[in-house]
């Protein structure tokens, strides 16, 4: 998503550091206080920059909101999930996946993002899309295929894999950022985040396993389906 700034005229170009101070004192008063409860002059003091400033580079508070998080959506890299040559190594992955997907919703500012993203959700809904997209979203896909993959190699027999992925990831988070968001709780440990990651996958394993080792990417297996749920077992 672009961020449309406003328009300027002749002059001298926008100051990257004071652009940059307006950013992160919109962030943290935004985490702090919340959407509704941070005007922009507030904005502009702990920026140390006049309120002439922020509306020379951001029209409104939607523009100077949108900004902040397209900054934060840029820092967001999960890193890739291929099927491996083996079915260890395609379960290693996906627990080292899982275990830094949970470790990066589970950090406070993320959990703090998430919800005030989701309190101005109904006035800026396309910005709430695309930071779902860029988060969570891509983490499903991401998921999804790598089920997908493995099924298609024979390994699983899942008839959604979307849905199955969905289901891991809610099994990897659980009420982790329930409690962190109602301030019952704090980040988990990486002891806990791998026990459940690893608990979840050994889950989804018993239910879906066929027992067969991967076979090549280029050739599906066409019994995929017949796994251990169509056995019975």
């Amino acid at each position: 998503m672009s961020v449309e700034h406003k328009p300027r005229g002749r002059g001298r170009p926008r100051d990257p550091a004071k652009l940059e101070a307006i950013l992160d004192a919109a962030y943290d008063l935004f985490l702090d206080r919340g959407i509704a409860a941070t005007p922009m002059d507030l904005v502009a003091e702990r920026a140390g920059v006049s309120k002439m400033t922020v509306y020379a580079n951001f029209q409104d508070k939607p523009a100077l909101l949108a900004a902040v998080f397209e900054r934060t959506i840029k820092t967001m890299r999960l890193p890739d999930l291929p099927v491996g040559s083996n079915l260890n190594l395609s379960l290693e992955r996906l627990t080292e996946f899982g275990e830094l997907t949970v470790s990066l919703l589970a950090r406070r500012e993320v959990v703090r993002e998430t919800r005030l993203m989701a309190e101005g959700a109904a006035e800026q809904p396309r910005l709430a899309a695309v930071f779902y997209a860029a988060g969570r979203g891509e983490i499903l896909k991401r998921v999804a295929a790598f089920l997908k993959g493995l099924t298609e190699r024979g390994v699983l027999a899942i008839d959604d894999p979307e849905l199955a992925a969905d289901q891991l990831i809610g099994a990897w988070v659980g009420m982790t950022e329930l409690r962190q968001s109602l301030g019952v709780a704090g980040p988990p440990s990486s002891n806990a985040i791998a026990k459940r990651v690893r608990y979840a996958i050994d889950t989804l394993l018993r239910a879906w396993s066929t027992g067969a080792e991967p076979r090549s990417a280029d050739k599906p297996h066409k019994g995929a389906r017949s796994g251990r749920r169509a056995r019975g077992t």
